[in-house]
């Protein structure tokens, strides 16, 4: 066989090779890029999670949802699977119920003042127990193992 007749081709398959390694190459930095924005997705989200947790004292505070809203608007939850994402959307919708309670209970202070104590006090009753099971759950999923290889 006559080498003579591959030489025209040389040209072709290097460029045709160099352009496969270069998209491996790009495939390869969007993994490793879309990888290290999951862990600081998480560990952000973990963070959040556990300030919520040191919030629910029983003082009616409002708990903060900052990263779950960003998350939301960036498009970062698309970086985790849909079992962990279930699980987070269950907590923060309970987060969104209790911030909403405590304002309301916040309000009914107000009217406490003008002669509607026992309403207030029922409904402080009652956000005061959602609180520790809000936080019974919060904790629990803080120690499931759904936050990979996060450093603490």
């Amino acid at each position: 066989m006559d080498l003579q007749l591959f030489v025209p081709f040389i040209p072709f398959f290097a460029t045709f090779f160099g352009v496969l390694a270069a998209f491996g190459l790009q495939w390869l930095a969007k993994r490793y890029d879309r990888e290290k924005d999951r862990q600081q997705f998480l560990q952000e989200i973990k963070k959040e999670l556990e300030s919520c947790s040191k919030f629910l004292t029983g003082k009616e505070n409002l708990l903060p949802t900052d990263m779950w809203e960003s998350g939301k608007a960036s498009g970062w939850l698309n970086l985790i699977n849909h079992e962990v994402k279930t699980q987070f959307a269950s907590i923060y919708f309970r987060i969104e119920c209790h911030n909403y309670e405590a304002e309301k209970v916040g309000e009914m202070r107000i009217l406490a003042v003008l002669d509607e104590e026992k309403l207030y006090d029922a409904f402080s009753n009652r956000l005061r127990e959602s609180e520790a099971e809000l936080r019974k759950d919060i904790d629990s999923l803080l120690r499931q193992n759904i936050w990979g290889k996060l450093e603490s």
